[in-house]
């Protein structure tokens, strides 16, 4: 099965339906709804999802949010390896980093897909908008 890994922009485009992002981060999640992509995260973003949705829609959406990415996703742990490597790293942005090598604990991850796209210009793995990759990848 296809795998990519998602950057937590695009899970708060699609729990608080933040436009105009939201629409394709929809889409992202109908394609692995389908069973047609599997959608990896990182597990700090369970945290940083939480927080965001409860502190601009409330305790209850926030849990809302954190079941529909437990339904959706594939949670990958961060360890001392991982943070280690993020602090040597030359990327800019510390949780950019973490994420970026969470991703590649996946050993055939076709994309991280964000809408941070500089953020992730050291990527050894393919980075790719929501956009272009529904638009060109499936």
């Amino acid at each position: 099965m296809r795998e990519v890994f998602v950057d937590t922009n695009i899970l708060i485009d699609l729990v608080t339906e933040r436009e105009p992002y939201y629409t394709y981060a929809k889409q992202l999640f109908l394609v692995a709804e389908k069973k047609s992509i599997v959608l990896n995260v990182c597990s700090l973003s369970y945290n940083t999802v939480h927080y965001h949705v409860r502190r601009h829609y409330g305790l209850e959406r926030a849990k809302m949010a954190i079941d529909l990415m437990w339904n959706f996703t594939n949670c990958l742990s961060v360890n001392h390896d991982i943070v280690q490597k993020a602090m040597n790293s030359q990327f800019r942005d510390f949780e950019d980093a973490i994420q970026y090598y969470c991703a590649l604990q996946i050993p055939k991850c076709e994309a991280i897909i964000t809408r941070d796209t500089q953020g992730f210009k050291l990527s050894a793995i393919p980075i790719k908008s929501p956009y272009s990759f529904l638009g060109k990848e499936l």
